[in-house]
């Protein structure tokens, strides 16, 4: 049996894929179609940013295992009716480890985090497309160590309000690490690339939609153990399945309160315990608005040892100051 160090630039990206909100989250942490007023989904595709988030504020935590948890926080305005603007900052927090060096004495506690900045600016070009880019400063700080990446990620949304049909793709990740402890020259780590597709459709009889996100389409080759610990390649209809995401979102038009539910394929599959019943994979969650107030709650069964749990509290400011006049 083998086993590998995390490298930094590795967990760089698996802390860029951490929901930042309890919506997102409950769609199964990735969601490249959604249209509405939810400023959130624009991390996973900046073209879901519209002028429609004006004057909106985000704050999420999410609680995971003992010791260990990450948040955002995401304010979101618009500079016309085509063109927005949202700032956020995400971070994660992995708790306190005790340090040995290479002969086992101990060296004394240490911690590790990550951040992230984003910047997001998203433009409608027509009735029906939307297009926008990300700019993200990465810091990422293990024990002594420090790495900075820098990354950027660009979308495309299409929205047809009149059939109630919505359709993205992003390009989420391109970029890299630019300084680290492996880094000493200064030459670039890229990051994992996120190239995803998505559609959302919505009836006109029923406040709800069912939504279909296909993740990371320029990674095809997945390895698993088998009974025997050899690590072999999946099967191509496995390899496919990985790449799913399946959702349903029960909102009304009013948008007072949203209920989620969702099953990421890719997570059942990397996560799940072979052995017993699991329900890796599987994320739940909803949401009230009450005045200027939005109150949001969800669970996601990442593994069989611990349930994750997402809060999200937003403030719409354009309420409280005209609640203040």
């Amino acid at each position: 049996m083998c086993s590998y160090a995390q490298q930094m630039g590795t967990a760089v990206a698996t802390f860029l894929d951490y929901p930042v909100s309890v919506h997102v989250a409950a769609l199964g942490g990735h969601n490249v179609s959604y249209a509405g007023t939810d400023p959130s989904f624009s991390v996973n595709n900046p073209a879901s940013l519209t002028a429609s988030s004006d004057n909106l504020l985000f704050l999420n935590y999410s609680v995971y295992m003992v010791g260990t948890g990450y948040g955002s926080a995401m304010y979101a305005t618009k500079f016309s009716e085509n063109d927005a603007f949202a700032g956020s900052f995400q971070f994660a927090q992995y708790g306190t480890m005790a340090g040995y060096d290479e002969y086992g004495n101990p060296t004394g506690s240490f911690s590790a985090q990550d951040f992230a900045l984003n910047a997001t600016y998203s433009r409608r070009l027509n009735k029906y497309f939307t297009v926008g880019v990300t700019l993200k400063p990465v810091l990422s700080t293990y024990e002594t160590y420090t790495s900075f990446s820098l990354g950027a990620d660009i979308g495309v949304l299409f929205n047809d309000t009149t059939h109630l049909v919505s359709a993205g793709l992003s390009l989420r990740n391109f970029g890299g690490r630019i300084a680290g402890p492996e880094d000493i020259y200064m030459v670039s780590t890229w990051m994992p690339i996120n190239l995803s597709v998505g559609v959302t459709k919505r009836f006109s009889k029923a406040p709800f939609g069912l939504t279909l996100t296909l993740q990371n389409l320029q990674k095809w080759d997945y390895n698993k153990a088998s009974n025997t610990d050899e690590v072999k390649p999946v099967s191509a209809g496995e390899a496919f399945a990985r790449k799913i995401i399946l959702g349903v979102d029960i909102m009304p038009k009013s948008e007072k309160f949203w209920i989620s539910l969702a099953y990421n394929f890719d997570r059942g599959f990397s996560l799940g315990n072979p052995y017993v019943f699991s329900v890796a994979g599987l994320t739940g969650g909803f949401g009230v608005k009450i005045k200027m107030v939005q109150l949001g709650a969800a669970v996601a069964f990442y593994n069989t040892a611990a349930v994750t749990g997402h809060f999200t509290v937003a403030v719409d400011i354009n309420q409280c100051t005209k609640k203040s006049l």
